[in-house]
């Protein structure tokens, strides 16, 4: 049995995001195929790992310098000189371990492992010698636009043999200058239960958000939506499901908009049925890749109103179907109010949500990326 290697720059909790369940769900989907290892560069002191049962993990540093730039960014505008300083000098090492890394990396994989590696971040890491697929979990201008970090790291990394996105979107994008493909984010519906209470009183006027608290997910403005929707339905609840550097600032946002009987912090869960609570998902973000949020709030009959985070966000709603996308926080908001004020369109805009679930399925996910292992194995060969 063949081995994959998926390589993160630094393999963090399962709380970070969706990141690590995301490559979670595909060991679960690879391991009868192939024997899987996780390295992670930068040492994330951790040897085992609560979401990938029974693989090995190998930390090729033996030391953490893993710099958090939204700490960078909090820090200098709180004038928080030490926590600055700090995150500063990680990043100098974190750059600065790139060519020992390539130098490991040539030591560890043969030339019959296949290595995945999970972003560009983790792809300046790996020798040129090392052939490997390249995967992209957020949207391609990230790392191939305006963002100086993505774009920097983008230019310092090796050449894969292919990159995988997320959306066809992007593909379609990063096709005109490198080979590419794509792969949906996909859900094994195995960790459901089988009920789903669309339509059920327990639902009524609730909203979720689950996901990070992080700068591009732009929680603010969901805050700010949550303000104006107070107007137009007192009653509505708000729980919002993550955790984040972000935290303090929301926490701050809730208590000065007078939001504490409506909006609630709820920390992070991994029961993806708490969907069954709630009759809608908000997101806000600026950008994604394709939101693992929305297909497991789909997989429970629960639509989404998001904002237009890039050309993907219409390839896992179906706007005016089976959910909505609006560019301004005033449609945001009325639509919102509509969906609560009127059962009968709610429940028509859930059961769309629920049957348009079919398409993020582990068994097309299981088609398309044995397809894509086999080719790339066809190519060592």
């Amino acid at each position: 049995m063949k081995t994959i290697y998926i390589v993160f720059d630094k393999l963090h909790s399962n709380e970070a995001g969706g990141l690590v369940s995301a490559y979670a769900s595909l060991m679960q989907l690879l391991k009868n195929d192939y024997t899987i290892k996780v390295v992670s560069i930068i040492n994330s002191n951790v040897t085992r790992h609560e979401m990938f049962s029974g693989c090995e993990i190998i930390n090729v540093s033996k030391h953490d310098f893993f710099p958090k730039m939204e700490v960078i960014s909090d820090s200098l505008k709180h004038f928080k000189l030490f926590s600055l300083i700090k995150e500063l000098f990680k990043l100098v090492c974190y750059f600065c371990y790139i060519p020992i890394a390539r130098t490991k990396m040539i030591k560890m994989f043969s030339s019959d492992d296949i290595i995945i590696v999970s972003s560009p971040a983790a792809g300046m890491f790996m020798s040129s010698k090392n052939r490997f697929i390249l995967e992209i979990h957020t949207k391609f201008e990230y790392f191939w636009g305006t963002n100086k970090l993505g774009r920097l790291q983008s230019k310092l990394m090796s050449k894969p043999y292919i990159t995988v996105f997320r959306t066809k979107a992007d593909m379609e994008k990063a096709s005109k200058y490198f080979n590419s493909t794509y792969s949906y984010n996909f859900i094994d519906k195995e960790i459901f239960n089988d009920a789903v209470s669309i339509g059920e009183e327990k639902r009524k006027n609730k909203i979720i958000y689950m996901g990070r608290f992080g700068k591009e997910k732009n929680l603010p403005k969901m805050i700010e939506c949550a303000k104006l929707l107070k107007q137009q339905i007192q009653d509505f609840t708000l729980d919002m499901y993550g955790t984040g550097v972000l935290v303090d600032d929301i926490a701050r946002l809730i208590k000065e908009n007078e939001l504490t009987e409506n909006v609630h912090l709820c920390g992070f869960c991994n029961d993806k049925n708490i969907f069954d609570n709630y009759s809608l998902l908000w997101l806000t973000s600026d950008f994604e890749g394709m939101s693992m949020t929305i297909i497991e709030a789909k997989a429970k009959g629960v639509p989404t109103i998001s904002t237009n985070w890039g050309d993907g966000v219409y390839e896992v709603i179906h706007d005016q179907e089976d959910g909505f996308i609006e560019d301004t926080i005033e449609n945001f908001v009325n639509k919102t109010a509509e969906l609560m004020n009127n059962r009968e369109m709610l429940i028509n805009i859930s059961k769309n949500a629920l049957n348009n679930f079919d398409q993020f399925t582990k068994e097309n996910a299981y088609k398309r990326w044995i397809q894509l292992l086999k080719e790339f194995e066809g190519e060592l060969e």
